[in-house]
Order: structure tokens, then sequence, then C-alpha cells
């Protein structure tokens, strides 16, 4: 089985675990089969005839992972839906965590907050921006920083020069 990406929609789109990454259109790439299969929600393999060229085609991340583990009878085409770009997008950005528990009303210090891949929280080039805000609930070590868990200002503590 051959994994291809398609990334014509999405140019700067890359994956690793894809053997080939085209910007061919859909229709140019099907051209190499004989079928193309739908399989974002594939349930039992098709039965398929000895020497049929096919080739099962996703757009959904989750289902891609899914299927690029399995043995298919074919090759897997990859054409990320609008979601399973920023699904990818978001897997790979850098974000903001805290290092330890805080209480509510606490107010975060710079060892207080980590940086993580595919996190849900603000982006790490914000970090200096939520140093000095306080919790506005209690937070679990490793819960992500945001702006729905922090006070909009910073404390006095916490300001450097005039910038909030």
């Amino acid at each position: 089985m051959k994994r291809i990406l398609l990334n014509a929609d999405a140019p700067d789109l890359s994956l690793e675990t894809v053997d080939e990454t085209t910007g061919d259109p859909l229709e140019a790439v099907a051209a190499r089969y004989d079928a193309v299969i739908p399989a974002d929600h594939l349930g039992p393999l098709p039965m398929l005839a000895e020497g049929l060229r096919v080739a099962f085609l996703t757009t959904d991340y989750a289902s891609f992972e899914r299927l690029r583990r399995s043995a298919l009878p074919g090759d897997l085409l990859f054409r990320p839906s609008a979601v399973a770009r920023l699904d990818l997008l978001r897997a790979g950005r850098r974000t903001l965590v805290t290092t330890r528990a805080l209480k509510e009303g606490e107010s975060l210090a710079e060892s207080d907050i980590a940086e993580t891949v595919g996190g849900s929280g603000v982006g790490a080039e914000m970090r200096d921006r939520m140093i000095g805000r306080t919790a506005l609930y209690d937070m679990a070590e490793g819960a992500a920083v945001d702006f729905g868990t922090l006070s909009e200002d910073r404390t006095e503590t916490g300001r450097r020069g005039n910038v909030l």
C-alpha cells in the first residue's frame, strides 16, 4: 500500500506518514486506478478481483490514521478536508500548558508555563502576554493556558514595562 497526500487545496501542507505528496488534482491521481473507493466511513474491506488497481480515498484525519495502519488491498489517498487541515495544523502547533497545579486567583509566573506540541491552549508566541495573569479557576498541572482560564488583566507584579 502506498499512502499519498493530495495537497492541491493546501500546497504548504505536509505529513510525515505518507509515501508521496502531490499537488495534482484528485481527478488526475484517480486516473492511475481502476476504482477509487470513498473510505471515511469504511466498514469491512471490499472483496476485489485480483489485478484490480484501487485506491481508498479519505478526507478525515482520524480515518486516514486508522486506515494507514490497516492492510488495505490498494493505495490510500488522503485529500484533507478543511477540518482535517485544521486538525493537522493544530497537531503541530506549539501551545502553552501549566507546569504545576494552580489555585483560583494565583498569578502565573514564568516558571508556571511550559510549551507542548499539539495542545489546545494559546500559541507559544503568547507566552509573555500570559505571565502575570491570574487563574480564574483551579488548574491542574499540564492544563492548557487559555484566555478562558486566565484573567484579562495582568497583576502589578506580572507587568513588564507598560505592556499588559
